[in-house]
């Protein structure tokens, strides 16, 4: 019981690893991107948007 307990929360610590090594690998590279910006759907972010200097309107 105790080897399975210690693999679910080994598995679980792992997944969380990945899923915020995930997310901070593709918001943390379009924070340093000029081109990238994030998109919004109603109040949340749900994704990335990169647009170059000419598909931009001049101000």
């Amino acid at each position: 019981m105790a080897l399975m307990d210690f693999t679910t929360r080994l598995l679980l610590g792992v997944t969380a690893f990945a899923v915020l090594g995930y997310i901070s690998f593709v918001y943390g590279s379009c924070a340093v991107d000029p081109d990238c910006h994030l998109r919004t759907c109603g109040r949340q972010v749900c994704g990335v948007v990169h647009s170059h200097a000419q598909d931009r309107a001049a101000p």
